[in-house]
């Protein structure tokens, strides 16, 4: 089973019965500023020369003793830098901001092919240590590629943003009720408000395609005509607008768990409720083979049963499993 489909399957525990009324609440700002894969192509040169024209200086990864994910790319050989991008693309000579790269160099140079960038999807999940995960999973296809870990815009290290939400995700069940449902509502509304308080200066520049312009700058200072993408989930998305912004810039492509473009925003998961039961069912059938193991019932229907008992009871009170709280809502830690 692929790490992919373990999500999937896990996701439609939480969102088949109430996948439809989830779009109606407010989704990640990201997502929102999006829209739709663009279809015109865009000329990055005008007016921003100077951008795609800087020097950057590669340094150590690690930024304190308690940086481990820095310490693990020192270790491995990669090299740290940050590249200066315009915060608003349509004003170049404007507000700037700092854009975190990783680099873990092709170990054969010799058949090198040329340079990978990474996205590992979210949206807004930092991408600065995935070339350490990319380069075990390629095998020997690693060797010839620099491996490029972007942080994206407002994310990790690069500038990333604070809006001092009570809660690590967005992403919830909307419930089983009108008030539950409510109550969703008015917590994604509460999220929304706390980040355009903290940082409304800056959220309108929080977008896929301002992602992808930074993308490009990024090739153009590595001096890489074109370069091979991977990128999953979100990532997939990204990688989409990036080819059809900046046509002919692309190698190699891979996007992994690809949603279609068109509905991309707040309402995500609109229409995807029978494939998540779909999914549910054929998980029920997998763990019921595994009764000795999972302890969920003997067939399909009984281990369907029990995930509705145990949803029944979160909603009622959230249950505690190991460093999990679950809830109607979401499982969180």
């Amino acid at each position: 089973m692929t790490t992919k489909t373990r999500k999937t399957r896990t996701h439609a525990l939480t969102w088949s019965a109430s996948a439809k009324r989830l779009g109606a609440a407010v989704g990640v700002l990201a997502l929102a500023a999006s829209g739709t894969a663009a279809h015109a192509t865009e000329d990055p040169a005008t007016g921003l020369a100077a951008y795609h024209r800087q020097h950057i200086t590669w340094t150590d990864c690690r930024q304190g003793p308690d940086d481990e994910e820095g310490t693990a790319l020192d270790r491995a050989g990669a090299r740290c830098a940050r590249v200066t991008v315009p915060l608003d693309y349509s004003r170049p000579t404007g507000r700037t901001m700092e854009i975190a790269l990783s680099r873990l160099p092709a170990a054969d140079r010799k058949h090198r092919i040329g340079t990978l960038m990474l996205n590992s999807g979210g949206p807004a999940e930092p991408t600065l240590g995935m070339p350490l995960r990319t380069r075990a999973h390629l095998g020997k296809t690693a060797a010839r590629y620099d491996i490029i870990g972007m942080d994206p815009r407002f994310v990790g290290r690069s500038e990333a943003l604070d809006c001092g939400w009570p809660a690590g995700i967005w992403i919830r069940s909307a419930g089983y009720s009108r008030a539950a449902f409510d109550r969703q509502v008015a917590f994604q509304k509460d999220l929304a408000e706390r980040c355009a308080a903290r940082h409304g200066d800056v959220l309108p520049y929080v977008t896929t395609r301002n992602t992808a312009r930074d993308m490009d700058v990024v090739r153009s200072v590595l001096g890489e005509p074109r370069i091979s993408f991977l990128g999953y989930s979100y990532g997939a998305y990204l990688g989409a607008v990036y080819m059809q912004m900046f046509p002919g810039r692309t190698d190699r492509v891979v996007l992994d768990s690809a949603g279609d473009p068109r509905t991309y925003g707040p309402r995500l998961l609109r229409g995807r409720e029978v494939p998540a039961e779909r999914a549910l069912r054929a998980w029920a059938s997998w763990t019921a083979a595994r009764h000795g193991t999972y302890g969920l019932g003997t067939s399909r229907d009984a281990v369907l049963a029990t995930v509705r008992r145990i949803v029944d009871a979160a909603t009622e009170r959230p249950l505690r499993v190991g460093p999990y709280d679950i809830d109607e809502h979401r499982c969180r830690i």
